[in-house]
């Protein structure tokens, strides 16, 4: 496998599995290789496996920066920095108020609280290659068993998205702000991949996805709409198709 030239200095020399019988039951993956791939998105997390109700991701940084502040509701996460550098920063969700940060760099293990925004910034200008540790959604079990078909209307209740420019564009009722565009689609892509299970994602600016469930808060400063999940979800891979 090619690595993305971020990882072109490392070997890999992946382990080997010898089993006769029972192969479904045995599972090994070479992080390095899994995650340096030269093809791998950034921060769409990859399911590599779990015990019990904990799950372990790989996901691969970007080589500047999680595309909205994250918070996870169902429990802490960890994770470890398998090769790379990364900042995150911590504030309280869907406000202001900073808490600090790490600086983690390769072999270090550490702790994204439940309930507090995180977003992680890369350290030395390159991607990294990461392993998260974190309590199962109930909701990922069904992810790909009901495909959901684009929605090109780019509407979902009073919200509109358009592009202009190097800008996501998003209005509702009186109101309109801008976010910059990588960052939006890099953000959907992650939420599409996952059919909007991914706790609550702020933009820059101001727009927030909030996952519920069945349902998807929606929530610009002043407004805020509930909204049908599959259908927040069929209108973000329309966008997609149109990015």
């Amino acid at each position: 496998m090619k690595l993305h030239e971020d990882f072109a200095d490392l070997v890999v020399n992946p382990g080997e599995a010898h089993f006769t019988d029972h192969q479904s039951l045995f599972n090994m993956v070479n992080l390095i290789e899994f995650g340096g791939a030269a093809d791998r998105p950034t921060h769409v997390p990859a399911d590599l496996g779990g015990t019990g109700q904990i799950v372990f991701w790989e996901s691969t940084g970007a080589a500047d920066q999680l595309p909205f502040w994250n918070t996870n509701f169902d429990g802490d996460c960890y994770l470890y920095i398998v090769h790379g550098s990364v900042r995150v920063e911590f504030k309280e969700t869907e406000g202001d108020k900073r808490f600090g940060h790490y600086v983690a760099r390769t072999g270090d293990l550490f702790c994204l609280p439940r309930d507090i925004a995180h977003r992680t910034f890369s350290g030395d200008g390159k991607r990294r290659i990461t392993l998260e540790i974190m309590p199962r959604n109930r909701f990922w079990a069904g992810i790909g068993q009901n495909p959901v078909e684009p929605d090109q209307s780019a509407t979902v209740g009073g919200f509109g998205f358009a592009f202009d420019g190097d800008d996501a564009v998003v209005t509702w009722p009186d109101g309109t702000l801008r976010t910059p565009k990588e960052f939006f689609v890099r953000g959907v892509r992650a939420m599409v991949a996952y059919e909007m299970h991914m706790g609550l994602n702020e933009f820059d600016n101001g727009f927030v996805v909030h996952d519920l469930g069945d349902r998807v808060d929606l929530k610009a400063p002043g407004y805020a709409e509930t909204l049908p999940g599959r259908q927040v979800l069929a209108v973000f891979k329309g966008l997609l198709q149109n990015a």
